[in-house]
């Protein structure tokens, strides 16, 4: 427990740091599986920055734990689809950030859970399904899946229809995921589809996003230029 507590404290004071990666190095040398315990307890962070550099943080160790043994980062990916699960009794927070973020940095991950984490932001068309009726939640689920859709674009293609619909949203923040994925994914068949992102060429609504590691405010309206360039070209 004493461990536990030391690293939970020397995580909460350097991950909001520039400097993070090079601090966050030694610990990759370490048995990862106890690294990830204090983690899980920082998704639960009030401080929005903290809160998303351990996600990114997670993402690196689980990274590195496939590569050491597939099964236990296996073992992790169920630990958070558990959290996401109603009977675990868990709220589930930052477990679809965490699922997302981990996938992009890890392909063989990512190619067996990229249909689990789009399935939770997708209605089922009959039978039960995965997905999250809580819209917090959810929202989790939109970032990691542009999120992935950076680094495997052909992987989170069944989620375009999720994001062409959050274009609609009347959450400005909703929209920007909406195009940050497809950015990456493309719009599909349709000019209508690229109407959809050219509409927001003109929404001036300011957004707090995190990426690339860095929690910053963007314009709904410039993350639509940058979509279209990408889908353009």
């Amino acid at each position: 427990m004493a461990y536990f507590k030391s690293m939970k404290q020397d995580f909460s004071t350097f991950l909001p740091q520039d400097d993070w990666r090079e601090q966050w190095e030694p610990y990759l040398d370490l048995p990862l599986r106890k690294v990830l315990g204090p983690l899980f307890s920082l998704l639960l962070a009030p401080v929005p920055l903290l809160k998303w550099r351990a996600v990114s943080a997670f993402g690196v160790t689980v990274s590195r734990l496939a590569e050491q043994d597939l099964e236990s980062a296996r073992v992790v990916m169920r630990r958070l689809m558990w959290n996401l699960n109603e009977e675990s009794g868990a709220i589930g927070w930052g477990a679809p950030e965490s699922m997302g973020e981990s996938l992009a940095r890890c392909s063989r991950l990512a190619v067996e859970f990229n249909r689990i984490l789009i399935s939770y932001a997708q209605e089922p068309a009959s039978g039960d399904g995965n997905y999250l009726d809580h819209e917090p939640l959810r929202r989790g689920v939109y970032w990691g899946m542009a999120r992935l859709a950076e680094k495997q674009p052909d992987l989170v293609q069944q989620g375009r229809s999720t994001f062409l619909e959050l274009l609609k949203d009347e959450d400005a923040e909703k929209r920007a995921l909406g195009l940050w994925g497809l950015g990456s994914v493309g719009v599909g068949a349709g000019q209508e589809n690229t109407s959809a992102v050219r509409s927001l060429i003109e929404d001036k609504n300011v957004v707090v996003l995190y990426r690339n590691d860095q929690l910053r405010e963007y314009l709904v309206s410039d993350l639509a230029r940058e979509a279209l360039v990408k889908i353009e070209s």
